[in-house]
């Protein structure tokens, strides 16, 4: 949406430094459309750095996740697990760890979708819909007692999301319970 935007004010500021014979018109336009078009690119650039750090933090655990800088590995030889979100990351043994959800929210839109408003509020509570899905793990730590881990989130359907989700359960379930 950005890099639309981003064009569409570069050619109405081009546009006007031809009309008007003055090239600040264009400058400006150029400034701000280049800076919205970029912001994507340099969002995907980061995203792909950070998510390069999380593979080298957890290359040798044998189940690992990685979604919207959030993450969560667990290796077996350590018995310990990773958790990463943003720029916080820790490490828990499996002794530290309290419990385990998830959750998967998919209520609170209107079906027909066919005025604006319905299509702002749908939009909205997608969001807030991802925002509070993921898992969830609470860990023996004042600082930071419960970590959400993002997982990919879709409004009109989720099945393979709560098919990750719950093989997530298992992974923990076999691992921190049954042994």
């Amino acid at each position: 949406m950005k890099i639309f935007f981003g064009s569409i004010i570069i050619l109405i500021g081009y546009v006007y430094s031809q009309e008007m014979h003055n090239i600040l018109f264009f400058i400006v336009a150029l400034g701000v459309g280049g800076w919205l078009i970029w912001q994507p690119f340099a969002n995907l650039l980061k995203q792909s750095k950070k998510k390069e750090e999380w593979s080298g933090l957890v290359g040798d655990c044998k189940y690992q996740h990685y979604h919207q800088s959030t993450g969560i590995a667990v290796n077996l030889s350590t018995r310990q697990i990773y958790l990463l979100d943003g720029d916080d990351f820790k490490k828990y043994d499996f002794s530290d760890v309290r419990e385990w959800t998830y959750n998967l929210l998919t209520g609170g839109t209107s079906i027909s979708n066919r005025t604006l408003a319905e299509g702002a509020h749908n939009h909205r509570q997608n969001k807030a819909n991802e925002a509070g899905s993921g898992f969830f793990v609470k860990v023996k730590d004042i600082d930071r007692p419960e970590w959400r881990v993002a997982f990919p989130y879709s409004p009109n359907n989720n099945k393979k999301t709560e098919l990750e989700l719950k093989r997530w359960m298992e992974i923990f379930q076999q691992n921190i319970n049954e042994k």
